[in-house]
Formats: structure tokens, C-alpha cells, sequence
């Protein structure tokens, strides 16, 4: 029998596989090897082949007893639907001219099979929670009874028109309307040009916010407070939250690759944090002495463990919480407006003001594509005017007479 403790335990491989419970063989659950878990009850359909029907992603909504049973329910269902239908069917009156072809499915109906076989199996949790909030609060109410083969670049401008005053979310709307034309294409439910293509996103704002010197002291100064402060006293952080914002603060890494950082993960003689999985992929992360001592005496605190979260919940579960403790530790330094992303920002204009090249701060962050790293052009460009005019300005003190004279040469004279 399929149970909690078995699916609890599946551990993802680098292809997705499937668990058939002894007990029900209509119960399966598919590990896919982003480490998620989907519940399934099979069954052989009218065409003789074997169907599948979702019945939702293992979590703490949805164990293996409760899909057990909606299983149950589905293939109890189907039986009832075979049973009925026993007899041969009747004769078809009408034959379909050649020209007619089957017809589309609505957005809507294709909606549930782009969520099921692309949005679950491919995209990484938060991405996910993103394509199906566009997918219900906007382009199914505005498209989903419209067959897909109806669907004009029209149609997807006046949606996207529609929601200009959030520019954001248009544009995400646009991109999971595009996502899922091309699926559409590629699964051949439809054919022709994706009529998303043609309609042009809105240009966003681009929110950068920087720390300077005196608010990273601030920072510091409100971390240090709160590890002195006692348990239940005002002013008192959680210690697993201030490291979770330091490791931010020194390496720029994303919130979910501090969230997911695993012990096993830091290679200690190379001075690396080599992450099995982020937003770009595999990715290597080179670290400073700062940093290793950090994890150092993350460590130490915790025991020297050799497995496990390095920043993690009272349970040892991934640190939710981390929103709220910076939102807390911002009230506290005066940040109005700085997000706990801003701390990657922040790092990579350090770097460029200090002189590191952009291709190399591009390295840093783990981008994939140097576009990305060119909207901090701007801050390189400031940090090569400011040396630019540092140099003109030696130049011309010294055209005048005015530079600095070489110290004089010490220690005994060089024989000629």
C-alpha cells in the first residue's frame, strides 16, 4: 500500500518516475525530479488506452490517505460510466466534412492541461504561484470561453490594454498567454502564428535601491542589538533570521538560495557554495573569508552539523518567516523603502564602485545572461566618470606645477 510515510520518503531522480500502490493500482504518485510529488488515478478509458486524472500535489493540503481517497471516488466513477455505456453505441448520423476538423478546446479547458503537464511538472514553486494567479484572476475571466483557435492579437492587446495601470502583471499575463499558445502548438491541439507575438510589453520601472554606508552600519548596528536582546524582550530577533540577512548582505545571493542552502552544499577547502539547483540552474558560488566564518560560527552554534538547513525554522523546516524578521529588522534601522532584494542590489553597486568589472559582477550574482547585469551599467559608467575625473585632475594639477613631489629615496645610494 501506497502510504504517507513511502511518499514522504520518495526521494527525486533525474528523470520523474512513478509509485503504484499494491493495495489500488488505479493510485500512483509521480515524483518529478524538482523534488515535487503529484497523485494520479489511473484508469483504461473507452480507447482501450491507460488515462490519467490529477488529483493534486502532495503537501500539508493533500496527503496520501486523502488522495487514496478521491482516487477511490474517480475510479468508482469511471465504472459507473463504463457500465452505463455497455452497449454498442449507435450509428453516427453525421459524418464531419473534411473541412470542419475538430474543433479547439476553450483557454479555460486547455488552461487545466497547461497547469497540469507544464506549470507542476517544469516551474520552480514561486513561478508557478505566479502563472496561475495570472491565469485565474486574469485571462480566464477575460478569455476562457473563447475557443483558442478564435484568439486574435486583438484580443490578447485589449487584455493587455486593459491592465496598464499594473504594468507588472500585464506584462506576466502576456508571457503565460504566449507560454501557453506555444504549448498549445507544440502539443498540436492548435496550429498557426501564437497571436501573443505581436503585442508589445509596457515598460516597467525599474525599482533599485541601494544601501549606503551609513545605513549598512545602521543595519549591522540594529543585528548586533538584537542578538544581545534577550528572548521576549522588544528589540529580540530570531538568531537563524540574522544569519539568513548577513549571508544576504554578504554574498547577494537570491532569499531562496540563503532558504535552501544545505550543509552538505559548502565546500570548505575550496571556498565554495555549490547549489545543485537556483533560478539560473546549477550554480557555483565562490565566497569570501567573511563568509566562511559566518557559516563558521553558524556552525559551531548549531553543533557542526554535516546535514540539514544552515538557516532554518525551530522545526528544521525551510525559514518563512524571513519576510517578517526583515520587515521587522527594516522598522528598526529606519528603511522605509528596501526590500530584503535590495541586499543583492546593494552588493553588486559595492562591487562596481570598488572597481569590479561588470562581466565579473555578473559572475558574482549567478547571472545567466549579461543582459541582466547591464542594469547596473549606470552605476559603472557613475564609478568611470568619478575616475575619469580623478585623472583629469591630477593631469592638470601637474601641468600647473601643482603635484605631488615623489618621496625621497631612502637607504644608500645605487653605486654608477
Amino acid at each position: 500500500m501506497l502510504t504517507n510515510a513511502q511518499a514522504r520518503d520518495a526521494k527525486p531522480r533525474s528523470i520523474r518516475y512513478e509509485i503504484t500502490c499494491d493495495a489500488m493500482p488505479g493510485f500512483i504518485l509521480r515524483v518529478l525530479p524538482t523534488g515535487k510529488k503529484v497523485f494520479f488515478a489511473r484508469y483504461r478509458g473507452p480507447d482501450g488506452k491507460d488515462h490519467r486524472q490529477r488529483i493534486g500535489l502532495m503537501g500539508p493540503g493533500l496527503n496520501a490517505e486523502e488522495a487514496r481517497r478521491e482516487a477511490m471516488a474517480i475510479l468508482a466513477r469511471r465504472e459507473d460510466r463504463s457500465s452505463a455505456h455497455e452497449q454498442p453505441p449507435a450509428p453516427r448520423t453525421h459524418v464531419p466534412a473534411p473541412s470542419e476538423g475538430p474543433k479547439s478546446p476553450t483557454v479555460a479547458e486547455f488552461a487545466c492541461r497547461f497547469e497540469q503537464e507544464h506549470i507542476d511538472m517544469y516551474l520552480k514553486p514561486d513561478t508557478a504561484s505566479h502563472y496561475r494567479s495570472s491565469l485565474r484572476r486574469f485571462i480566464i475571466p477575460a478569455l476562457g470561453e473563447r475557443r483558442l483557435s478564435d484568439i486574435t492579437p486583438a484580443d490578447v492587446q485589449k487584455l493587455h490594454n486593459s491592465l496598464k495601470s499594473i504594468p507588472c502583471s500585464a506584462n506576466l499575463t502576456r508571457c503565460v498567454l504566449s507560454c501557453l499558445f506555444t504549448k498549445a502548438e507544440e502539443w498540436e491541439v492548435t496550429s498557426g502564428r501564437n497571436p501573443v507575438s505581436k503585442v508589445k510589453k509596457f515598460v516597467e520601472r525599474e525599482v533599485e535601491r541601494f544601501l549606503d554606508g551609513n545605513e549598512r552600519e545602521a543595519l549591522e548596528r540594529v543585528l548586533a542589538k538584537a542578538e544581545r536582546t534577550p528572548p521576549g524582550k522588544p528589540g529580540h530577533i530570531g538568531r537563524e533570521g540574522i544569519w539568513a540577512i548577513r549571508l544576504l548582505a554578504l554574498t547577494g545571493m537570491r532569499r531562496d538560495e540563503v532558504r535552501d542552502l544545505l550543509w552538505d552544499q559548502v565546500d570548505w577547502r575550496q571556498r565554495i557554495l555549490r547549489l545543485p539547483d537556483s533560478k539560473t540552474g546549477k550554480r557555483d558560488i565562490v565566497v569570501s573569508d567573511e563568509v566562511m566564518a559566518l557559516l563558521g560560527a553558524i556552525g559551531q552554534a548549531k553543533g557542526h552539523p554535516r546535514h540539514g538547513l544552515v538557516v532554518c525554522s525551530k522545526t528544521g523546516n525551510k525559514l518563512h518567516s524571513l519576510g517578517e524578521t526583515w520587515r521587522i529588522v527594516r522598522a528598526m534601522a529606519g528603511f522605509v523603502d528596501v526590500r530584503l532584494h535590495d541586499l543583492r542590489h546593494s552588493m553588486a553597486s559595492d562591487a562596481i564602485n570598488n572597481g569590479v568589472p561588470l562581466q565579473v559582477v555578473g559572475k558574482m550574482l549567478g547571472h545567466k545572461n549579461y543582459r541582466t547585469t547591464q542594469r547596473y551599467a549606470h552605476i559603472a559608467d557613475t564609478a568611470l566618470r568619478d575616475a575619469v575625473n580623478l585623472t583629469s585632475g591630477i593631469i592638470v594639477r601637474a601641468g600647473r606645477g601643482k603635484a605631488k613631489k615623489a618621496p625621497a629615496r631612502s637607504g644608500p645610494a645605487r653605486p654608477r
